[in-house]
């Protein structure tokens, strides 16, 4: 077990040292966010309560859309080298190269949900978050990063995985995005966050499914 927790710790220090280099995660994800939210400040109503309502849809919207990109690459810079190649080889656990690869997405996209929704909050003048979306954002971020990784490496070894990704993973995040819109959205409207319990266990549950999935089904899908 403490081997394990060693590889996946030097596997998450391996990825971050590469985008530390390159760039090629967080900055593209937050420059694709960044330009949706710039988008949508000229094509969206300048009616406060009209931004405020649709605020939880839209934030994560912007966050769906740019955390794709990120998971392109989460998995991609691994055949880059034929790196793939070398940790499938190696005596990695492959339930150790999955978790490492949904850690660090789940960090990518965590930090930039940090930054988008206060900037939300202030460009279109709505009412800012609460913290408890704080532990919402953590918890649908952590579902998206262990469904994208478990779908991006069914994907990488095909050509057309840039298209073949969004197609098999977005109908499957639907259960996801669909409760925790509607958790932030109630959030936002200001509603006891005792009452919205259940909608948070739903949440739990998707990623419980998922992450349980990736871990006992990773060696299966990146054998084949």
């Amino acid at each position: 077990m403490k081997s394990t927790f060693q590889t996946i710790r030097a596997l998450i220090r391996k990825d971050m040292q590469i985008e530390s280099h390159t760039r090629e995660i967080f900055t593209v994800m937050l420059v694709f966010a960044l330009s949706i939210l710039f988008i949508l400040n000229f094509a969206l109503e300048q009616n406060v309560k009209v931004r405020t309502g649709s605020a939880a849809g839209l934030i994560w919207i912007i966050l769906i859309l740019a955390g794709q990109l990120g998971l392109n690459q989460i998995m991609g810079i691994e055949k880059q080298g034929n790196m793939i190649e070398a940790l499938l080889a190696s005596p990695v656990p492959r339930s150790a190269i999955y978790l490492s690869k949904t850690i660090s997405a789940f960090v990518f996209m965590f930090l930039m949900a940090l930054i988008i929704h206060p900037l939300y909050c202030i460009f279109y003048n709505v009412p800012m978050i609460s913290p408890d979306f704080i532990l919402v954002s953590a918890l649908g971020c952590w579902g998206y990063a262990a469904l994208g990784v478990l779908i991006s490496a069914m994907t990488i070894q095909t050509r057309t995985r840039d298209i073949l990704l969004p197609v098999l993973f977005y109908p499957l995040i639907i259960p996801l995005v669909v409760t925790t819109v509607k958790l932030t959205g109630s959030i936002l409207s200001g509603e006891n966050f005792s009452s919205l319990l259940s909608s948070l266990y739903q949440i739990l549950a998707f990623d419980i499914i998922f992450t349980a999935s990736g871990i006992l089904g990773f060696e299966l899908i990146v054998e084949d």
